[in-house]
């Protein structure tokens, strides 16, 4: 075998094998099976607040931070499978496109043609007749409107995905 190909081969392996030890470790500390005698000091960063007391804000990284950092008990690769049998680990689903609901999109599309009419109109009546009822009639409606046709655009899309 040509050299350059068996250590490509070498490192695909070792890539392979880090990553699943590292999905091993956060499937176990997921399941909660963590040495509370081995906790490792250092800081980790998070995206969002992952709502525990130890987990803070840092204001020069803009993100939140925790402080420690627990690690799994050691099982070895039988106990894992068995761990796996009785809790696999958690597939996050693919993202799937939104289903076609043409229906639901036509009544929001009239929805948001009749929000800015009755607004545009209610403004040009209110400077035609230099009133301001029209204006204030024209916000009222359409604070009262926009919603009732929006929440029905909304369970035809339930009806149509159901469908």
């Amino acid at each position: 075998m040509n050299a350059k190909v068996h250590e490509f081969i070498d490192k695909m392996k070792k890539e392979k094998k880090e990553e699943e030890l590292k999905e091993r470790k956060r499937h176990l500390i997921l399941l909660g099976l963590v040495d509370d005698n081995k906790k490792d000091e250092g800081i980790v960063y998070l995206d969002a607040w992952d709502g525990t007391k130890e987990c803070k804000w840092d204001n020069n990284a803009q993100k939140y931070y925790k402080e420690r950092i627990y690690n799994p008990i050691e099982v070895t690769d039988e106990e894992y499978q068995e761990i796996l049998k009785y809790a696999p680990i958690p597939k996050e689903e693919a993202l799937k496109p939104e289903p076609e609901t043409p229906s639901a999109n036509t009544i929001k599309l009239i929805a948001n043609i009749l929000l800015f009419l009755n607004l545009i109109g209610g403004l040009i009546l209110s400077i035609i007749l230099e009133n301001w009822i029209p204006i204030v009639s024209a916000i009222i409606y359409s604070i009262l409107l926009y919603p009732l046709i929006i929440g029905f655009s909304k369970i035809v899309k339930a009806a149509e995905k159901q469908l």
